[in-house]
């Protein structure tokens, strides 16, 4: 008897399970659809909901006829007005002086000086208006026809020595007037007797002077002696 019972609990509870009514199964189902809708529209509302830049002047990759005194960048939102960062570089990668403002939707920046023709990258970040940092670049170029048409200044040339300068005159040395030479000789030293004369030549000469002098008074000794 108990078995017949057990029999009969499993055989209504496979027929409750088996019975669910097709109505609550689409229910479900359409409540199931509806969660993966709203958490896939929430998905795309933040993910959208960032500031982006949506205009420039200059067009990126734009050819400018002239050095442009402003350049403004666009964005969907308003900005923020800190934690801006400006970067402007030239062709080389050399920085250019710039200043910039902040109104509203719009970032303009503006070179401290024209800029000569080139190319020229603008890297800027901004703070949209939920905080979030966007960082955007601009590519353009300058090609100004007069600019590249008016010569560089170049250094004055230093005036060269030509043939047609006056020629500088070299005054010959006045010539000085011959003088008869009235004045008496003048004796010659000892040395300049003797110039050009081998020393020993001249030894020989002064020993047989003193010999020679020695024997002539020796001669005039005697001859008073007698």
């Amino acid at each position: 008897m108990n078995l017949a019972m057990n029999g009969g609990m499993r055989t209504k509870t496979m027929i409750i399970t088996t019975k669910i009514p097709a109505s609550k199964i689409r229910l479900a189902a359409f409540f199931a659809a509806t969660l993966l809708c709203l958490m896939t529209l929430f998905g795309v509302a933040s993910a959208s909901a960032h500031d982006e830049l949506v205009a420039t002047t200059p067009k990126s990759g734009e050819v400018l006829k002239t050095s442009p005194k402003e350049i403004v960048l666009t964005f969907s939102g308003e900005l923020k007005k800190i934690g801006t960062i400006i970067n402007l570089k030239d062709a080389q990668g050399q920085a250019v002086e710039t200043s910039y403002k902040i109104e509203r939707r719009d970032l303009t920046v503006s070179p401290s000086t024209p800029l000569p023709n080139g190319e020229y990258n603008l890297v800027t970040r901004v703070v949209s208006s939920d905080g979030h940092p966007i960082d955007k670049q601009l590519a353009f170029s300058v090609e100004d026809p007069e600019a590249a048409a008016t010569p560089k200044p170049t250094p004055a040339a230093t005036p060269e020595a030509t043939n047609s300068a006056v020629p500088e005159v070299n005054a010959a040395p006045s010539a000085e007037p011959e003088t008869e030479n009235t004045t008496a000789p003048v004796e010659q030293s000892p040395s300049g007797m003797f110039s050009g004369v081998p020393t020993s030549v001249i030894w020989i000469i002064a020993g047989a002077a003193v010999i020679g002098s020695v024997a002539t008074v020796l001669v005039r000794l005697r001859r008073q002696g007698k």
